[in-house]
């Protein structure tokens, strides 16, 4: 399990670092832009092991089993290996728990206070009320909450606060924002997810911020003294879209006083963009390395056969009522006339698909290797049992590359 969480951690940070340099690389100023990239990040990393499983179903091109085999793979007894891997996994779920239960708690606090507020008809069809709760403006669900004084502010102020609560309305920023976080709260110990959650909250309140000044570039220097007085107010719920939120406060105003206007990319910046995504998301999810994570195979219950020595285990096994699809014999090898056996490890779950595999003794040409590799994945085996009972282990099966007369 351990392996399957690191490895999903891996390929959102590899996910995120390619992605991070497709937007430096190209320049992107758009802050709408932006947020519409690290958001499709977002979800594609919280879908990482739906794309996986995507990815390892693909139909790959299907040519000759001359002969296959299966053995048990020898098991080692327990180590202290395991028993660390475990504790490791138990801290991790019992972090990711607590920290998933303060989240939910926090969401429900927000709904309380948006249940507690008092509409304000005004600003219709927004919906805004006034909340005893917050100290400044702060976005709810859909809804807007503003402190008791707002109606005492001047009327440009309530107007530029109100654009940039709008904006976040418009947006779903809320509840973009509890995904960041519940993705942050289940892969706590993944630098990434902190800084995707830290860097969309930041996008969003760049977009508020230009969705505010938007109408007048002269307002710029009131939004931001707007903005510096409402600093100096009291803290508001973390789940809330605030805003303020001070270690975000120099960057905006820094960003507010220089632009003098609101960058927008071209269209040609957002097709390179778009195409770039497509191939890097790809990518990320459809590496597959063949190396054996041990942590695949179903210790326990393989464990549990070993120690009783009265247990039935029968291999998987091919079925030859169920013919298996042929590696391509690479045109190359064929050129070449290169043949030779691959031995190959594959992970048989219960159900007789293959979940893993790896390259147990090569045929001494790569080519042969990695299209029996791959094929392996198209496989429906007969799996293997315990005591008649179907159970996922890993067992052997050897792919014969041999040229004759007929094409």
């Amino acid at each position: 399990m351990m392996a399957l969480v690191a490895e999903y951690t891996v390929r959102s940070i590899a996910l995120g670092l390619l992605v991070f340099l497709a937007v430096k690389a190209l320049h992107v100023r758009d802050a709408r832009l932006e947020r519409t990239v690290w958001r499709i990040i977002l979800v594609s990393a919280v879908s990482m092991p739906a794309l996986l499983e995507l990815i390892s179903r693909a139909p790959v091109p299907a040519p000759v089993l001359s002969a296959s085999y299966a053995e048990l793979v020898t098991l080692t007894a327990p180590s202290s290996i395991s028993i660390w891997s475990t504790a490791l996994l138990a801290l991790v779920v019992t972090v990711s728990g607590v920290l998933i239960v303060r989240q939910l708690t926090g969401v429900i606090r927000c709904w309380l206070m948006r249940q507690r507020a008092t509409p304000m008809a005004m600003y219709e069809p927004l919906d805004v009320r006034i909340s005893d709760d917050v100290s400044s403006p702060a976005t709810v669900f859909s809804t807007v909450l503003v402190p008791r004084d707002f109606k005492e502010w001047d009327g440009e102020a309530r107007r530029l606060a109100i654009e940039h609560e709008r904006s976040h309305v418009a947006g779903k920023d809320f509840h973009v924002q509890c995904l960041a976080q519940l993705y942050r709260s289940v892969f706590w110990f993944n630098p990434f997810a902190w800084w995707l959650a830290g860097r969309l909250a930041l996008l969003n309140e760049h977009v508020s911020d230009d969705a505010a000044v938007a109408s007048r570039t002269d307002e710029r220097t009131t939004y931001a003294r707007i903005l510096l007085s409402l600093a100096q107010r009291s803290a508001v719920n973390a789940n809330l879209v605030p805003m303020i939120r001070t270690h975000f406060l120099s960057r905006r105003i820094e960003r507010i006083l220089r632009h003098t206007g609101v960058s927008q990319a071209s269209a040609l910046k957002t097709a390179l963009i778009a195409c770039l995504l497509v191939p890097i998301l790809t990518a990320t999810a459809a590496v597959r390395s063949p190396t054996e994570p041990g942590s695949y195979t179903n210790g326990l219950e393989l464990f549990h056969s070993r120690l009783n020595s009265a247990a039935l285990v029968v291999l998987p096994k091919s079925n030859p009522n169920k013919p298996l699809s042929a590696p391509k014999y690479p045109p190359a090898s064929r050129r070449l006339g290169e043949t030779g056996t691959v031995v190959l490890k594959l992970h048989v779950l219960e159900d007789g698909s293959v979940a893993d595999a790896a390259i147990a003794k090569s045929s001494g040409y790569p080519d042969l290797d990695y299209s029996a590799f791959y094929e392996a994945f198209q496989w429906r085996l007969d799996p293997g049992t315990i005591d008649g009972t179907p159970s996922r282990m890993w067992g052997k099966f050897a792919v014969t590359f041999q040229l004759t007369k007929d094409p």
